[in-house]
């Protein structure tokens, strides 16, 4: 299923809003700041979702070109993500 924001007391996007950096162009693993982590806002027509890329492998697969749904791209640090997300457990399994 992946790791995902989810805030209790505001939406993904406004969440990302205020906690992000939103990139424009292309996102390299390699060049993401050390304390940061990648959240891709993906939307799926009928909802969107906030997917966290955290490892190379999640973000290779949320920048896959052949997925042609709107994406946009943000770099949140790492500690804001834990509170909103299921991320810790992704984490440990890694």
């Amino acid at each position: 299923m992946g790791a995902y924001i989810n805030p209790e007391t505001e939406g993904k996007e406004a969440f990302l809003r205020r906690e992000g950096e939103k990139v424009e162009g292309n996102l390299e693993w390699e060049r993401i700041p050390k304390g940061f982590l990648p959240v891709i806002l993906v939307d799926n027509l009928m909802f969107t979702a906030a997917g966290i890329a955290y490892s190379k492998k999640e973000l290779e697969e949320f920048t896959n070109p052949n997925d042609t749904r709107r994406k946009e791209y943000y770099l949140v640090e790492k500690n804001k993500l834990y509170p909103v997300s299921n991320l810790e457990s992704y984490l440990k399994e890694g």
